[in-house]
């Protein structure tokens, strides 16, 4: 299984899925990017300029100009494609994910981060009229996303810690799994 997790945009949330995914599945993670991961899912993560291709891996990429990033994308069986309610963060998954199509339709998109009903529903609006035939899942803004990368433990392990972070973490955590799920599938 390869997942990749793409967005031109930084701060969408890339990284903490990314780990969170690997460490749930126990997959490696790779990035092209300067993060944490190799300090806090050490022997299984690696930064790289050129990250190669390997099985059971996750891919968090920031940007995909970089050598290696679309033959990386074009053989993934996931795309996942975070993104947040701003106006450029908005254009640059629309961006991001009509670029990506000629590469690999196997495409999920994360609309992640928003406030409340209202804004959700303005960010559901835009892009799921782009693209109506793609996977949404969708992520209310939640400390969990802070907390894992702070804490090394992936959303599942913080969500499971005790009753008060079970309840708290509740909603993003059963659609968290929805979407494991359908990576699995």
């Amino acid at each position: 299984m390869i997942i990749s997790i793409i967005n031109k945009k930084g701060g969408v949330g890339k990284t903490p899925f990314a780990f969170s995914i690997a460490k749930d599945f126990d997959y490696f993670l790779q990035s092209n990017d300067i993060s944490i991961i190799e300090n806090i899912y050490p022997d299984k993560a690696k930064i790289s300029d050129t990250p190669k291709l390997i099985d059971n891996c996750v891919y968090d990429f920031g940007g995909f100009v970089a050598k290696g990033v679309l033959e990386i994308a074009e053989k993934s069986n996931y795309i996942i494609v975070p993104c947040v309610s701003s106006y450029n963060s908005i254009l640059r998954t629309i961006e991001t994910v009509n670029e990506l199509k000629e590469y690999n339709k196997n495409i999920i998109i994360l609309i992640t981060n928003y406030k409340d009903e209202k804004e959700k529903a303005q960010m559901v609006e835009v892009l799921e009229s782009n693209f109506s035939d793609l996977k949404f899942f969708y992520f209310k803004f939640s400390k969990i996303i802070e907390n894992c990368m702070t804490t090394g433990v992936s959303f599942l392990e913080l969500a499971n810690e005790n009753t008060l972070a079970k309840l708290s973490y509740s909603n993003f955590i059963n659609e968290y799994k929805k979407l494991l799920d359908t990576i699995k599938e």
